[in-house]
């Protein structure tokens, strides 16, 4: 049950006040509270007070004893207005759930009502109602109207709170929360309320640049999403744009957008490369598509020149988000931030630095280091993965740091960063060792056997990740990894899908997933099965006084911290590598070893 609540903000709609902490702290067993609600466009409430499936809106105003002497009469008529306006609101599109808003005014007394007796004695609490509801708490249940249905409140609370919801996570957290499921066409959905930690860390927002920074599975995601919808929620008149690396990552969520928030018509979401599409569209900027096959990089640079020379003012947005901005290049983040306010304008960017398996490693420079953030927040707690894995990964994180350390005394920095704890159990995590190409396979569907039969997991529960669909070898040769998978899956009749652009988690699966690499980034499943590691380029470093050595191969680190990262409670590593032959697999058998 929630205590308190630290929300810091320098937002008027998210700030909290003093007197508003008093009713976090009314609660009892049977008492929820979700701040900072918006019910509907126009209507910013401090927090939605929820007892025995009764519900009341709660907003907190500040005025002075000297200002409500001066305007009182407005001022009544100014709440009652919006009170009329939820009420109007609430008939039209939620006539089936009983409510009460309330307006606390914990430095005025009332005296005159103004022909309006019932709002002020029904929907107003002054300052002595106020210190008779501190000094006896019940008494604020006297505000609460009916009872609602459980399901039906449960159903509205998401509708009014979409931006504290995450759809179809791996877990149901929250537990003060029920975890609701909806269907839609033929697919089904879940969604569940952010952690109480989350819910504070997505209504902190902060004017200027932040950098919201944490390992995989820390939730920055989830955070974004929440801040960027809140954002537009309580700004309807401007202008809100997300941006990720992945065209994968942007089909999701944009599809979680259309699910969640049904409104939305002021928050956008773009890879670098369709936001600069659709200004060529709208501004007529010079695309010629033939240098764009022939030479996209130097054909896409004009085009962000061009953008920079025709369009005047590029001040369009109130708030940007970047989402996987360690993959994004110093000229795509400046020429970004061209497009926020001069002034009071949120820019978020979230980070992981081991994630970074597109842009260019260089672990020699610092991060961000072109950027001067007003703030930093540092994300620890795993919202994904199970303890096994969780102690996998983090003694993955150990080993590696250290040999990159002993590598070179000039690195004072931990490239990969452990998490903390959250959920115990799990199943395994392991890596196994097999003779040829062939054994692999066998391994394989002996996995996909053993999670099915033995552990009650269903095939859209598996993935089966390798580094690339095909590798060329010194001989000359080409292995055709996907397809002898592929082949080897048919033979034993296992259902399977392909990762692709459009594979995202509110997808429906028909069976298993198989993938190289750079299509699960944005997943996650309860097992994964990570093969063909001897695919991956830089197995050692032949001269490690290199430093473009020394990055490529922690380029390749990086894309096994990802993909194990994508397991929640079950992950195999297999190779045919050995610790003597490979420092990647050393590093992988080591981690094993507790």
């Amino acid at each position: 049950m929630r205590q308190n609540i630290n929300i810091n903000s320098q937002l008027d709609a998210l700030k909290v006040k003093e007197i508003e902490k008093i009713f976090y702290q009314m609660n009892d067993d049977n008492t929820n509270v979700v701040p900072k609600v918006t019910p509907f466009r126009g209507i910013n409430t401090d927090l939605l007070y929820i007892k025995n499936n009764r519900i009341l809106f709660v907003k907190f105003m500040d005025t002075s004893e000297d200002l409500f002497s001066i305007l009182d009469e407005e001022l009544i008529e100014v709440m009652n207005e919006e009170y009329e306006l939820l009420k109007l609101k609430m008939a039209q599109f939620h006539n089936n759930i009983n409510f009460n808003y309330v307006f606390v005014m914990p430095y005025v007394e009332i005296e005159d009502t103004y022909e309006l007796e019932d709002f002020v004695n029904n929907n107003i609490i002054d300052k002595s109602k106020l210190e008779n509801i501190i000094n006896n708490r019940q008494e604020i249940d006297n505000y609460l109207k009916e009872e609602n249905n459980e399901i039906e409140l449960n159903l509205y609370i998401l509708d009014i709170c979409p931006e504290y919801y995450e759809l179809n996570g791996s877990y149901h957290l929250n537990k003060e929360f029920k975890k609701i499921t909806f269907s839609q066409g033929d697919y089904t959905y879940s969604a569940t309320m952010l952690t109480d930690e989350q819910l504070e860390k997505s209504l902190s927002i902060n004017y200027g640049k932040t950098l919201i920074e944490g390992p995989t599975g820390s939730g920055k995601t989830a955070i974004m999403m929440s801040r960027a919808i809140k954002l537009a929620r309580i700004y309807p008149h401007h202008n809100f744009i997300i941006f990720t690396h992945t065209k994968q990552l942007c089909n999701q969520l944009r599809e979680g957008l259309k699910l969640i928030y049904k409104d939305n018509n002021n928050l956008e979401v773009h890879t670098i490369s369709s936001f600069v599409f659709k200004l060529c569209k709208k501004y007529n900027l010079v695309l010629d598509y033939t240098l764009l096959k022939k030479d996209y990089e130097k054909t896409f640079n004009n085009l962000i020149k061009q953008a920079k020379n025709v369009i005047k003012n590029k001040r369009m947005f109130k708030g940007i988000f970047i989402d996987e901005s360690e993959s994004f290049a110093k000229r795509d983040i400046e020429f970004i931030q061209d497009f926020l306010y001069e002034t009071k304008y949120i820019f978020n960017m979230y980070y992981c630095e081991s994630l970074n398996i597109y842009n260019s490693v260089n672990i020699f420079k610092n991060k961000m280091e072109y950027i001067d953030f007003d703030e930093k927040i540092i994300l620890k707690n795993n919202y994904r993965q199970k303890e096994v894995v969780i102690d996998y990964s983090n003694r993955f994180c150990k080993n590696a740091n250290n040999y990159i350390k002993n590598l070179r005394s000039n690195i004072n920095r931990d490239i990969y960063t452990p998490s903390n704890l959250i959920m115990k159990d799990g199943i395994t995590a392991q890596i196994v060792k097999v003779e040829d190409l062939e054994d692999q396979i066998n391994s394989i569907l002996w996995e996909i056997e053993y999670l099915i039969n033995n552990k009650g997991l269903d095939y859209n529960d598996i993935a089966i990740v390798f580094p690339y669909n095909k590798k060329k070898l010194k001989n000359g040769k080409t292995i055709y990894f996907q397809y002898l998978l592929r082949k080897a899956l048919d033979d034993v009749s296992i259902p399977y899908i392909i990762g692709d652009d459009n594979l995202t988690k509110y997808g429906k699966r028909t069976g298993i997933t198989i993938s190289n690499l750079y299509f699960i980034k944005s997943l996650e499943y309860k097992a994964v099965v990570f093969c063909e590691l001897e695919m991956l380029y830089n197995q050692t470093i032949n001269e490690k006084d290199q430093d473009y050595q020394v990055n490529d191969f922690v380029g390749d680190l990086n894309k096994i911290y990802m993909v194990m990262n994508r397991a929640s409670e079950y992950l195999t590593l297999i190779t045919t590598f050995n610790e003597n032959s490979s420092e990647l697999i050393k590093i992988l058998v080591d981690s094993a070893n507790k």
